[in-house]
């Protein structure tokens, strides 16, 4: 709880942030749309960022839409960089997207949306060594995963919960040799040691404001370990704040 509280003041405050080394992996957002009727979009534009290694500040974009009363589709597109004067020997920036299709539903009379979503993401991260010129490490990713929700969901307020699960594929990585605090490290068999693994990436999110616009914050986590406390070298945190707007018939008639 304090380690949240902490990455929340620093996201809010833009404060700096010291780091060991480069970022190998990194968490994202949720596209989480609790669609109700066919023929609805949802689409969001969020400003994020990322914390463990070091603090990346970039933009998210999402959209949604029901093909059918129980079908739809998702799709997220984030762009990230390395926050400026952290203090760091690497600097960095990364892009991530997705696409997802599954189902939704709920009870409208009790406020109570769900969905499942199944997908897959890729990523590119280049981190360039600032100490060390022309050193570079890059990684590429693809990242299966399954996207369960719940929420509750009014005209004004929405809420929702995701216990995502994902599964970590390294495609391809650099190959160097790095020096963290005095400790000599091998980023090929780092890659190594957190590739093919399953991930819990919980997270939640709150909305408000009008039937057609609301303000959105995220948080969510992965529990991908660092192989070592003695260094970090991936981005474990996530949060965003921005603006999630329908296009929806559901309210017409409605006070």
């Amino acid at each position: 709880m304090k380690a949240s509280l902490r990455f929340l003041l620093l996201f809010l405050a833009a404060a700096s942030f010291y780091a060991c080394g480069p970022v190998l992996y990194s968490n994202v957002g949720q596209n989480v749309p609790l669609l109700q009727e066919k023929g609805e979009f949802s689409g969001q534009v969020s400003y994020s960022s990322s914390d463990g290694a070091w603090i990346a500040n970039g933009v998210g974009l999402q959209g949604a839409y029901a093909i059918s009363d129980k079908v739809g589709v998702i799709s997220s597109f984030y762009s990230m960089k390395g926050a400026e004067d952290q203090g760091d020997e690497w600097e960095g920036k990364g892009s991530y997207f997705e696409l997802g299709v599954g189902l939704f539903g709920g009870n409208p009379d009790k406020k109570i949306s769900y969905e499942g979503y199944a997908g897959v993401g890729t990523a590119s991260i280049k981190n360039t060594s600032i100490v060390n010129s022309g050193s570079k490490l890059h990684v590429n990713y693809i990242k299966p995963f399954i996207q369960p929700s719940i929420g509750f969901t009014t005209r004004y307020f929405d809420m929702a919960l995701t216990p995502r699960i994902s599964y970590l594929n390294i495609t391809s990585g650099d190959d160097l040799q790095l020096v963290l605090d005095g400790m000599p490290i091998n980023s090929g068999e780092f890659l190594d040691e957190i590739n093919h693994k399953v991930m819990f990436e919980p997270g939640i999110l709150i909305r408000g404001g009008f039937p057609q616009a609301k303000l959105e914050i995220q948080y969510n986590i992965s529990t991908l370990k660092e192989p070592s406390e003695e260094y970090f070298l991936l981005n474990n945190e996530f949060v965003s704040i921005g603006l999630r707007f329908l296009i929806s018939g559901r309210f017409a008639g409605k006070e």
